[in-house]
């Protein structure tokens, strides 16, 4: 399933009628990640986007990225080229820039560059339009977690007690790489991660400097996911937050592993199930972030562990989030997050209990906003997986 012209263009004209709606005159887009949302490309260059022209200037890999491109495209060999090609597309006037994504002495040298233009923000602009998924990339995070689902079930019969963390991740993350997963899960938020999160026991309650669903020891200067630490104990519960991989899109995922029955853990999962079963059932199109988030709180009180909900170093403030080319974007089910649920969005949501001597306990679910509600994408069952003690 590849990236086709028609997707490209659908993509374009949505964020053209949102360039319209804003009266900007004329997008610069120059994050590698969003040149190829609008391209189908991974290009050092530079994206311009009128309400009514596209065209793509590569600087590098020029042979290889004019293959790939489903857009108009043509080389730039120096930045001091862009302000002809843009004054040839669109006379002095509103500018729309990545100012979040663009470091300051860059940005600088735009504005040096292309005096008489007013710059305007357009990074909300492109995570709005990706935030609203396509047919094809529903489709491809969906593969992702078929490929996730399929990593696992060759991966877990292999987890034995007393293997270090490290090593049961890393068996897990060769079944992903065997599978085509590239290794890096790219973050919005700028956190570093890999394929994922496996955590096991209470070391899993470390905290990191990124607001994420756990934390854990990690390596020295990386902190957070799996450690040196030798685990696999019988009595203490393993949580692996992953993510799938397709053609760029992600999907996440949390699921609970153990030796034996654990019953207050089990016990505390069903708590996450309960919740994670209740949003399902409660979000709809026309809701938002704070909405949600509020009423996953409401909903963790009445299970009797609110004290212990999403609350690793403090509340994080947060239930879930967008999924796509990236595993946190937009939209944030947070607190005061006024983003506003729409069909075909897709988000994680993320039900999680920090328990003090016992660990991390709960589950995340990647699902398809819809008119009637939630639909999942994940594969794997969500029920607490017993594990073999021995090969």
């Amino acid at each position: 399933m590849n990236l086709t012209i028609d997707e490209v263009k659908f993509r374009v004209q949505r964020f053209q009628q949102l360039l319209s709606q804003h009266h900007i005159d004329l997008a610069l887009i120059v994050t590698p990640l969003n040149i190829f949302y609008f391209s189908g490309t991974f290009a050092k260059g530079f994206l311009l986007i009128s309400p009514k022209e596209v065209k793509l200037l590569i600087n590098r890999p020029w042979e290889r990225a004019k293959k790939e491109t489903l857009i108009p495209c043509e080389p730039i060999k120096s930045l001091k080229e862009l302000p002809l090609i843009i004054s040839s597309l669109r006379s002095k006037g509103s500018l729309g820039i990545e100012k979040e994504n663009i470091p300051v002495r860059d940005f600088l040298r735009y504005q040096a560059l292309l005096e008489g233009y007013s710059f305007i923000a357009i990074d909300q602009l492109i995570l709005e339009t990706r935030a609203v998924k396509t047919p094809y990339e529903i489709e491809c995070i969906r593969k992702a977690g078929k490929m996730l689902d399929k990593a696992l079930k060759r991966a877990l019969p292999h987890f034995k007690p007393g293997i270090k963390e490290l090593e049961a991740s890393a068996i897990l993350e060769k079944e992903l790489r065997i599978l085509g997963h590239p290794g890096l899960t790219r973050s919005l938020n700028g956190f570093e991660l890999t394929f994922g999160y496996l955590i096991s026991g209470k070391e899993g309650l470390k905290a990191t400097p990124s607001y994420t669903g756990e934390g854990g020891e990690g390596v020295p200067c990386f902190p957070g996911g799996a450690s040196y630490k030798k685990i696999l104990k019988e009595d203490e519960p393993i949580l692996i937050d992953f993510s799938g991989y397709h053609q760029g899109y992600y999907i996440d995922q949390t699921r609970m592993v153990s030796f034996k029955k654990l019953p207050y853990a089990h016990e505390v999962y069903q708590a996450s199930l309960y919740i994670l079963k209740e949003l399902k059932h409660f979000i709809k199109p026309g809701l938002n972030g704070d909405e949600i988030f509020t009423k996953a709180k409401e909903l963790a009180e009445k299970t009797g562990l609110g004290s212990y909900f999403m609350y690793s170093d403090g509340d994080l403030g947060f239930i879930g989030h967008g999924v796509g080319l990236q595993i946190d974007e937009p939209p944030v089910l947070g607190k005061k997050q006024k983003m506003t649920i729409r069909e075909n969005m897709v988000i994680a949501l993320e039900p999680k209990f920090h328990l003090p001597e016992v660990g991390v306990i709960g589950v995340e679910e990647t699902f398809l906003v819809t008119k009637e509600g939630l639909k999942s994408l994940n594969t794997t069952s969500t029920k607490w997986k017993i594990l073999k003690r021995s090969v």
